[in-house]
This record gives C-alpha cells, structure tokens and sequence, in this order.
C-alpha cells in the first residue's frame, strides 16, 4: 500500500468524520426534548452534578467511567453529555476503521454508515445512555490487540466493566486471547480497573469489595420482567437494519469457515476480538431477558454497544459477496450496483424505522404537557416530588436542591407525611407504580387536590398500568401537622 494512498485514505475519513459530526449535531438541534430515555437522564444527572456532589463519581449504577468521562460535559446540560456520546461514536469509526485496515479489508469507507446507519445507533448516538462509551471501549480493545500494543489494550478493557457491567464477559475473552497468543505478562493488567475503584472506592466506603458487595443488579425479574429466548433476534432487523444485519451474518460465517480452513493469523484475530466479542455481548443478553438474572428490561438500546464491532463484521460480509460477485461475469459491474443499492438502503433505514429527529411522543409528550401546565400556573413556585427524572428536566429543577424539588414522597403509604401546605406530587404511571405510590392513594386523599390529568391521545400500559400524569396540590394540614 503506498503512502500516496495511506494519506488520502486518512484525509478521506477525518473529512467523513467531520460530516457525520455536523449531521448528527443537526439532528440534535431538531430534536424535542431530551434523546434518550429515563436512564439517559439520570445518568446525566450524576455526571453534571458529580462536581458538587464528588461520591456520584464512585456511584455503581450510575457507572463510575462514564460519570467522570462525560462529566465536562454534562456541565452543559443534557446536549452536553449528547456531544460527548457522538464524539464516542466518532471515535468508534475510527478505531473500526484502524482496524479494518490492519485487518486488510477493502472498501473501508464502507464502515462509518454501517455504524452510524444502524438504526438503534442513528437514534441514540446522541443520547446520555452509557451504551455508546461501551461500544468505544470494546473496538478500542480490538484496535490495540490487532496493533500488538497488550498492555494498554489489558488497562483499556479493565475499566470497560465500568461503563457496562458486561465488561465482566468481555474483559475474559481478551484474557484467553492474550492466553493464546502466549502474552501471559498482560493477563496482570486486565484487573486494573478493579483494584483502581476498589481502592478509591475503600477510602469512601469503607468497603474494599464495595464493586461486588454494591452490585445493583441483583433485583427480582417480578418486577422487571422475563421473555422469550427468540426476542433479542426477533427484534435484529428493527435494531442493526436488515441490509446490515445480512452482512453481518455473512461476515460472521465467513470469520467462521476461515477459522477452520486457517486456525492462525488474521481469522484468529477476527474470531477473537471481532467475532466473539459480538457474540458473547448478544447472547449475554437473550439469556438474561430469559431469566430475568441481571434486571434486563429486554430494551432496545441493549444492541448499541455492539455496533461498531457489527460494523467491522458487516464490513467482512460485504467483502465476501464483492469478492464472490467480482468471480462472475460482470461482476464489476454487479459489485457497483450493490454498492449504491447497499448505501442507499442502509442511510434511508433507520429514518423509516425510528422519528429521527427525535418528536415528542408517548410518555415524553404527556410528561411535557404536565410540566407546561405546572409552569403555567406557577406551581413550581413551591416543592415539587416527583418520580419519573423527566420532571427535572423538563421543569428545569437542580434535583438537589432539597427546597425546590425531591425525588419520591415520604411515605409511599401516607403520601401526605411531611409535605406542607401547597406543594405539588406528581404521579406518573411508570416510576411511581413500581415504589409503590397508587394513584387511587393521592385521588381518595382528603389532603391532596388534583389540579390536573394528562393522558396520551393513544392509551398505553406499561407493568399493566395505563400510563397517565396526575399533578396533586397538597391542600391543609392535619390538626397534628399544624401544631409541628
């Protein structure tokens, strides 16, 4: 490969980069509210608040890299942390792209829409969620183990549990390809990340195992539910696109017969970094929707962290059917039209398939429409308890101001307990059924006034609830109250 090439390659995806930056920035501007869903928005409260508050920089379920990665950013507000995720998707087009090159794929430029035009990763690329990070760190992994650069590909990995809990699946896989490849004296680092947390974890906690002893994922599945083996490849075409989803099932058969042809060398490579990784991530995840281990919600962002590794196998995929078609008669010429054919579908697909630019719909919609009736008629003015974060946001409340706002009710028994005269609960048919605050609860209370109820033009359950917003105003106090 000459130089002459190497550079206007190089040139060629900095300025690819660029533009996927600008368009994917222009969608955030046209999107409506927040992109992403509740998590998206708490996560983004630990990391813009973790500056003031320094223990949310060691909070388990709020995934202690991210919340320090993203925390510049999220001083910003929720876009922030936005940008910061896009720049992470960035990021992995580059390293998948370093990789397809050391790997010797053609038709490179092929990558970044076979991440980016991933439908679950057009939609939320620019979201807070957490999968977005973890995808950069499973192909940064690949890159560094395919340049032979062992020891930082160990410490990368070692802090991907940190981002999501499934590095813990991951992080063995580069062990035993370390393992293979006889580099034994990298094995050591692949626990950095543990002893760096324990440790700083230790000074705060008091608890050197506080990454086990802490886990948050060890809930009942009766609340967060279980399904079927077959959803998670049921759902596949919706998520990665049919066009690249067929590409990545060719690649993956490809990656697989020439393991068997060839044990070593690049097929190794694929099968270990590439391949299994993929694999390990999907399965996990059919397996924890079906026994309900883990508090899997069966969701769709789920799919985003293995993206950019999908991307590489559709990439080897593509390059399979190039070269089968490039054997027959007007193959070129073959080739050429699936080419055009391939991106025009993939680009045009997750457009059709999700409302990008994010609309206002659903939970959101209602949500906006409480929140707009609370700013209206100055309810603000006094203590807000909410449930669902959404509030926060789209009332513009520092949920840690303890005089504006607060995050639940005193006592989900006796919802009146400790809330003074005129301050404002808000019940929504999500967050507030499942801790157990009952909308019959506030409605039958004589201490409660509904001064309004919003529901969507299309009614909708969720954990059997029909969802709805009800705002209540805490109306008098109780004998007993007033003389407090």
């Amino acid at each position: 490969m000459s130089n002459n090439y190497t550079y206007r390659e190089s040139y060629g995806i900095a300025a690819v980069l660029l533009a996927f930056g600008v368009f994917f920035l222009w969608i955030l501007m046209r999107s409506e509210g927040y992109v992403g869903d509740a998590d998206s928005l708490t996560h983004y409260k630990f990391s813009r608040y973790s500056w003031l508050y320094p223990e949310f920089l060691l909070h388990h379920w709020g995934k202690p890299v991210f919340t320090l990665l993203s925390s510049p950013f999220a001083q910003f507000g929720h876009e922030g942390v936005s940008v910061f995720n896009l720049l992470a998707g960035l990021g992995s087009v580059l390293f998948g792209w370093l990789s397809a090159r050391r790997l010797g794929y053609d038709a490179r430029f092929l990558l970044p829409f076979f991440i980016f035009f991933a439908p679950i990763y057009t939609l939320l690329v620019i979201s807070g969620q957490v999968e977005v990070l973890f995808g950069f760190f499973l192909i940064g992994t690949t890159y560094l183990c395919l340049e032979r650069k062992y020891l930082l590909a160990a410490v990368f990995v070692s802090f991907s549990f940190l981002v999501r809990t499934e590095g813990i699946f991951i992080t063995p896989a580069i062990g035993l390809y370390f393992l293979i490849k006889k580099e034994y004296r990298a094995i050591p680092w692949l626990f950095t990340g543990f002893v760096v947390y324990s440790l700083a974890g230790y000074f705060h906690f008091g608890d050197l195992f506080w990454l086990v002893s802490q886990l948050p994922y060890t809930g009942s599945s009766d609340v967060y539910g279980t399904g079927d083996p077959c959803y998670f490849f049921r759902l596949s075409p919706k998520l990665f696109g049919p066009p690249i989803l067929l590409l990545i099932l060719v690649g993956l058969a490809a990656v697989g017969w020439e393991l068997l042809r060839k044990k070593g060398g690049r097929p190794f490579d694929e099968a270990v970094l590439v391949a299994l990784p993929f694999l390990l991530y999907f399965v996990a995840h059919v397996g924890m929707w079906y026994t309900g281990i883990g508090r899997s919600l069966g969701l769709h962002r789920y799919m985003v962290s293995i993206v950019p590794l999908g991307g590489l196998l559709a990439l080897k995929g593509y390059g399979t059917i190039r070269e089968y078609l490039l054997l027959r008669p007007g193959g070129r010429f073959l080739s050429e039209v699936l080419t055009l054919g391939l991106l025009a579908a993939i680009v045009i697909m997750p457009f059709r398939t999700y409302r990008i630019p994010q609309q206002l719909h659903g939970m959101n919609k209602v949500m906006k429409e409480a929140s707009d009736h609370i700013l209206k008629q100055g309810l603000d003015a006094h203590k807000v308890y909410y449930y669902d974060p959404a509030f926060f946001y789209f009332l513009d409340l520092n949920p840690y101001d303890s005089l504006r706002s607060q995050a639940f009710v005193y006592r989900a028994s006796e919802p009146h307990y400790k809330i003074r005269e005129g301050e404002i609960v808000i019940w929504d048919g999500h967050f507030s059924p499942l801790l157990l605050l009952r909308l019959e609860q506030l409605k039958d209370s004589p201490y409660f006034d509904m001064v309004g109820l919003f529901e969507p033009e299309r009614p909708f359950t969720i954990f059997d609830t029909e969802y709805k917003v009800a705002v209540f105003r805490r109306n008098r106090l109780d004998e007993e109250e007033e003389a407090l």
